[in-house]
Order: C-alpha cells, then sequence, then structure tokens
C-alpha cells in the first residue's frame, strides 16, 4: 500500500469542510485537482473515504479511522517544522491558555508582560475562568488546573505540589485553645474551596484516618478570594499551603491542628492535548508556568523564614 502525505490536507479538508468545492475554496485549488486527489487518495489505500450518498461528503467509518490518523500526522509535521524553526528562531503565533482565577492573579499574572518580552512573537491569548474549560470546544493548547487528572486525553506536566492546611485569623486563632484531636477543629470549621466540600473529606490524625464533614461550609471556588475571608476572622478554613506563606510569616494567619492532615492534596497541572505533538511555543509556555510558580514558593518561603 502506497499513499502520499502530500495528499492528506486535501482529505483532511473535505472531511471538515463537507464538499468538493468547500474544499477547494479553503485551500485554493481547482475543484478538478481536489477530485483527482480524492480519487488517488482513494485508489492507493483500497478503501472508499466517503460516503457520497448525500449531498454532504461524510467520512465513511474507514474514512473517520483514517481522518484520525492524519490529523496527528498532519499536526506532527507540523511540529517538526516548527521544532526545526525554533533551533534557529523564537516561538511565534497564538497561544490559547485558561487558568484559574487565583492562580492568574496572586502567581501568573504580574509576570506575563515578562513572557511577552521573552517571546514576542507568540501572542497569548488568556482565558481567566472558575471553572475548568472544555480544552477541545474552546481549542485551548494549555489549561492549568487542579488535580486529581482522570481524564486520559490529556497530557498533565505537573507545575507545583502543595499540602492543604487548616488556617484562621491571628485574632480568630487566639481566642481559643488548640490541640490536635478532630474534635476541637470541627466546630471551628467555617469556610472551605468548593473543590473540597465533601460529606466524608479524609484527614489523618494521630493514630487512625478519620473524615470530617465538610459539606455544610461556606464555599469559595477561588483560594485567593477564600484566604482574605479567612482573614477577617469567623472561623477556620481549608486552604492550599502555597497560597498561605506570606501571611502566615507575617502572624497575620495561623495554622491550627497541624497534625490532622488532609488525605488529598492541592497539585496543579499544566493540561495539553495527548493527540498532538507540542509546538515550541507551548512547550516554553509551561517552562514560565514552573518558573513562575518555583519563584513564587521561593519568594513566599523566604519571607515566611
Amino acid at each position: 500500500m502506497k499513499w502520499n502525505i502530500d495528499d492528506l490536507p486535501v482529505f483532511v479538508a473535505i472531511s471538515e469542510t463537507g464538499g468538493i468545492t468547500a474544499a477547494s475554496l479553503r485551500l485554493e485549488i481547482p475543484k478538478s485537482t481536489v477530485s483527482r486527489t480524492l480519487a488517488r487518495l482513494e485508489d492507493n489505500l483500497g478503501i472508499r473515504l466517503f460516503d457520497r450518498n448525500t449531498r454532504r461528503l461524510r467520512p465513511t467509518s474507514e474514512g473517520q479511522t483514517f481522518l484520525t490518523h492524519a490529523k496527528i500526522i498532519l499536526e506532527g509535521v507540523a511540529a517538526a517544522n516548527e521544532e526545526i524553526i525554533g533551533l534557529t528562531n523564537l516561538p511565534t503565533g497564538p497561544l490559547r491558555i485558561s487558568m484559574p482565577m487565583g492562580f492568574s492573579r496572586e502567581i501568573i499574572g504580574g509576570r506575563l508582560a515578562e513572557f511577552n518580552k521573552e517571546f514576542p512573537e507568540v501572542i497569548l491569548q488568556v482565558l481567566v475562568s472558575p471553572f475548568n474549560l472544555n480544552i477541545m470546544n474552546e481549542e485551548i493548547d494549555v489549561a492549568v488546573s487542579v488535580g486529581p487528572i482522570e481524564n486520559s486525553e490529556f497530557i498533565a506536566h505537573k507545575i507545583a505540589d502543595t499540602s492543604l492546611i487548616w488556617v484562621a485569623s491571628k485574632d480568630y486563632a487566639s481566642k481559643y485553645q488548640w490541640d490536635e484531636k478532630i474534635s476541637t477543629l470541627r466546630p471551628h470549621l467555617k469556610f472551605c474551596e468548593r473543590r473540597y466540600q465533601k460529606d466524608r473529606f479524609v484527614v489523618k490524625s494521630p493514630g487512625a484516618k478519620k473524615s470530617i464533614d465538610m459539606g455544610h461550609l461556606m464555599s469559595v471556588n477561588d483560594p485567593v478570594i477564600l484566604r482574605d475571608i479567612t482573614l477577617q476572622g469567623g472561623g477556620v478554613a481549608l486552604l492550599p499551603a502555597l497560597y498561605c506563606g506570606q501571611h502566615l510569616s507575617s502572624g497575620d494567619l495561623v495554622e491550627v491542628c497541624p497534625q490532622v492532615l488532609p488525605e488529598q492534596r492541592a497539585t496543579i497541572f499544566a493540561l495539553t492535548n495527548s493527540r498532538r505533538l507540542q509546538p515550541q511555543k507551548t512547550r516554553v509556555f509551561i517552562a514560565f508556568l514552573k518558573r513562575c510558580t518555583q519563584d513564587y514558593i521561593i519568594r513566599t518561603n523566604t519571607q515566611s523564614g
């Protein structure tokens, strides 16, 4: 079986536009060239790629299978070309990013101009959302998300991993006696991130694993806003340690019951489509995310020291 890789763009264009005429307009080549290319590819493969019984050409089951592989091949070729160009040139083109609000404002937002200066030909399109957006539907190149990640469609690049801690404002914490018992912690729990609002939140206390009912707590889907609420007093919150360093250092926040350890951790990932080879612009942005996060951790740890 011999077929020409140069025929793939025509095949993909017909699949995505649904017709010979539309494909010729997209590719800016004659309709006759599109028709000949499709016929040649079908002859070389020995299969029928499209169902021609409808006004709109639709891939057959064999055509749909071949389309999946054709797109991967073309993405691979594009990535290889970009990689070679990247050996002597800076990465270029649009890069669509989604990030949660807390992470974007606390860690990344203040440094995006730095990325733009370093890679001026990469056009960032940043979507800040409290929800995990659909990478496929929104055509997102890199999505920052808090794990665990269960969808095998994505490649998860770990950006940071941090423990969850119980914290209260200095004034609130000073009013009570604290020990390492869950029974001491429970009545003070008032706030948590929405992702941890569970009826059975597992913790490891001295001697055994137990669970705490977090379902009744006030919940917020942004850890930075949650931290600000906790600083106002009124109770204990469950927060990622990542966002608490500076305030623990200043004494505005106090960690309570440190031996009551949440089993779950807050792990931050950069998700990319597993069906695509990663172009240079994606790789340099993920490296930038890691660098910014590590710098933030070092800075807040230094302040807390």
